[in-house]
């Protein structure tokens, strides 16, 4: 069996199943496209901070910008994310950015979603679609559940406010000295 290319992690199937619910009364004919266009790296990720994603997703030879707003956990949900973390231990795991998958049963289990539903999001696209989601948005999601299975404190940061301390600073960061932008590279002195 091959590893999942989409939700891979718990946190990211739990993202992935916000587009890909088994409710739905009938496929979104939608998907199928906007998996070809994540996975083919047209979504580059502008920014992704509490509350917020930014990108711009690259479709038919024209750019649209997407931003999605999700919402955050209340004080109550937030409380019970960080007993839950806390009791797992999860201090020197968050601040590498990963996490196991054990506590989104534990939250998805206390009735705290970890993933929010499009229709919960505010979501804005540059496109003149008239669909909700559009397909840029839903690229964008599978971008995130992509991203979110490879740092899956990325899933923690979305939905909670800045003072979970398991949550990683992400690529590039001046908290992150194991990654540098590309920009920090002198090429001459590099391959020199």
């Amino acid at each position: 069996m091959t590893a999942a290319e989409f939700g891979a992690t718990a946190w990211g199937r739990a993202w992935l199943r916000t587009i890909e619910s088994t409710a739905a009364s009938a496929p979104n004919a939608q998907l199928p496209q906007a998996r070809r266009i994540a996975r083919g790296g047209a979504v580059t990720f502008t920014g992704v901070s509490v509350g917020r994603v930014d990108a711009e997703v690259a479709a038919k030879q024209k750019a649209h910008a997407v931003t999605i707003e999700v919402p955050r956990w209340d004080d109550a949900a937030l409380a019970r994310v960080r007993e839950v973390l806390g009791s797992a231990g999860l201090g020197d795991a968050g601040a590498s950015g990963d996490l196991p998958d054990a506590p989104v049963a534990e939250l998805q289990g206390a009735g705290i979603a970890v993933a929010a539903t499009p229709a919960e999001c505010g979501a804005t696209c540059t496109c003149t679609s008239r669909r909700t989601p559009c397909l840029h948005h839903l690229a964008t999601v599978y971008a995130l559940v992509q991203l979110i299975d490879e740092e899956p404190a990325l899933a923690v940061r979305l939905r909670s406010d800045d003072s979970v301390a398991v949550v990683s600073a992400g690529p590039g960061s001046p908290e992150r000295p194991d990654w540098i932008t590309l920009s920090e590279v002198d090429p001459a002195s590099f391959y020199g």
